[in-house]
């Protein structure tokens, strides 16, 4: 029952967790829905990766959880799941367990795009982030609505470092065989638009693990929850009532 269990919301690179708030709105059923700020839990991690933040998340979760994990936080979801038995189940929007391209798995974010970013990002920090915000919004119905929405919610320049750490670990980091593992109940949301992380990226997860649900919201880019709230919050909400 949905009812005795608690929902945590684990944002991407960017923004911050308040970029949930319009899309929290739409969720009941859960005992608690739980919006860490990823910042805040990486400054109190030994150190600002992915593996110290999901270690001090294990210890945070005190009861049976879903983990609803954008864009790089399905990086720390998939190391988060073997450190706790209490995440019941996991839906990822828009990721992927590896988010470099490599040659024998395209539809992901091609390294010299990931360089540009990174330069870019330690060169002029607010002009990075405003244009990862129009990278968010691109293929969106209303691309401007979904930027400006992206650019209240951006990361505060004061947590630049904290920033070009996670940047560099989405380059370094491959979690396939953590996906692979996965045997918990597990949902794949993406945008047909996104120019980040393709669509067809889907065949590739299943290849992974034929178990992982996988869905595709239509007319929408990097951020389904944001530009299609009712159709992701449904396609949620579906499979939580089915697989949980």
């Amino acid at each position: 029952m949905l009812s005795d269990m608690d929902c945590i919301l684990l944002h991407g690179w960017g923004v911050t967790h308040r970029v949930w708030q319009g899309f929290v709105a739409k969720f009941n059923g859960f005992d608690n829905v739980l919006m860490p700020c990823l910042y805040d839990i990486s400054k109190k991690s030994k150190d600002k990766g992915f593996g110290s933040i999901a270690d001090t998340l294990s210890r945070i979760i005190k009861k049976d959880s879903v983990v609803i994990a954008w864009s790089i936080g399905g990086l720390i979801a998939l190391r988060l799941m073997p450190l706790t038995k209490k995440i019941k189940a996991v839906i990822f929007i828009a990721s992927t367990p590896c988010f470099l391209n490599k040659e024998e798995w395209p539809n992901a974010i091609q390294k010299n795009k990931l360089d540009e970013l990174t330069k870019r990002f330690s060169e002029d920090t607010k002009s990075a982030l405003n244009n990862f915000s129009g990278l968010v919004a691109a293929g969106d119905p209303a691309p401007l609505e979904t930027n400006k929405y992206i650019r209240k919610n951006l990361a505060k320049e004061t947590e630049k470092e904290i920033l070009s750490c996670w940047l560099r670990e989405m380059g370094a980091d491959d979690q396939r065989k953590k996906f692979m593992e996965i045997e918990i109940p597990s949902n794949m949301i993406l945008g047909r638009n996104d120019v980040l992380i393709k669509h067809k990226i889907q065949n590739q997860m299943k290849a992974l693990n034929p178990n992982t649900q996988i869905s595709i919201v239509e007319n929408c880019g990097h951020a389904p929850f944001i530009s299609k709230p009712t159709e992701t919050y449904d396609l949620m909400h579906h499979f939580l009532n089915e697989k949980v």
